[in-house]
């Protein structure tokens, strides 16, 4: 006997309703713990009865932990990070998808395999490697560092993501820029990018978060006043163990940047998510 249809799409909402609420309870524990006073957390943040807002422990964690120079610190690692990693992955992706030269597959084998290589392995050769070159001193030095190390990082990712995006590209295109006389920059600058542009942003939104969220590097390469937000985010907890609202808000605030981003070019994200699977 035949299974009723509408069982099978009840139990594909019970499934997603329910990792729906693993997902969202942490979110709302944080939110509801950094809105409302220490005195109310403590009875449990759940404990709706008679509670009250505040935004004064934004405020602390803002001022108390540094944040605001720490979050132009991030800033300036991430966005030169982004953009260092998707125009040089840009560019070697398309020359690994439509070049044809000498050793093509072993350079496009190593560059992968970075991509499986745990941060924490590297580290260890890296510190006096990040020493020795400078970068550990002088005030936009260790900037250049990071953006170096995260780039490096990134850049199999990059060659992984885009070249896919730009194997979508109708290959009948292409040609015709050839026959009227186009180089492969030109045709990577005016066929190629501009329709893989939807790809190019779902990677770089990807990349800014990973970036972003970077705790590891920061804290074991960087002095105090080039640290990122993350970095001061952890600091916060050690000073304010028991502040969970101090703690929660100066995350959130942590949060806002990649969230507006996100919500910014949504639409080019879910484009770029489907670019090369249909032709």
């Amino acid at each position: 006997m035949a299974r009723p249809r509408w069982l099978g799409t009840a139990a594909i909402y019970a499934v997603l309703t329910l990792l729906s609420i693993v997902w969202l309870v942490p979110v709302m524990t944080v939110v509801m713990t950094a809105v409302r006073p220490f005195a109310e957390i403590r009875e449990g943040w759940w404990n709706l009865a008679g509670a009250s807002l505040t935004l004064d422990n934004f405020g602390r964690a803002w001022q108390e932990a540094g944040l605001a120079g720490k979050t132009m610190n991030s800033l300036i690692i991430t966005g030169f990070s982004v953009a260092s990693t998707v125009a040089v992955g840009a560019l070697a992706a398309y020359a690994f998808t439509r070049m044809r030269f000498r050793g093509r597959g072993l350079l496009y084998f190593l560059l992968i395999t970075t991509m499986i290589v745990p941060v924490q392995i590297i580290l260890i050769p890296l510190l006096p490697w990040f020493r020795a070159l400078g970068f550990s001193e002088g005030s936009w030095q260790p900037f250049l560092g990071m953006v170096l190390v995260h780039t490096g990082f990134g850049l199999g990712w990059a060659v992984f993501m885009l070249g896919g995006f730009f194997a979508s590209v109708p290959r009948e295109l292409t040609e015709a820029g050839q026959v009227d006389g186009a180089g492969h920059l030109d045709e990577f600058r005016r066929i190629v990018l501009p329709l893989a542009l939807p790809g190019i942003v779902s990677f770089a939104i990807i990349d800014f978060v990973f970036v972003w969220n970077d705790l590891l590097l920061g804290l074991t390469l960087l002095d105090q006043e080039h640290q990122p937000l993350t970095v001061g985010i952890a600091n916060l907890q050690s000073a304010h163990l028991a502040r969970q609202d101090v703690i929660s808000a100066g995350a959130l605030l942590a949060i806002l940047p990649p969230l507006v981003l996100f919500v910014v070019l949504n639409r080019f994200y879910v484009r770029g998510l489907f670019a090369g699977s249909v032709k």
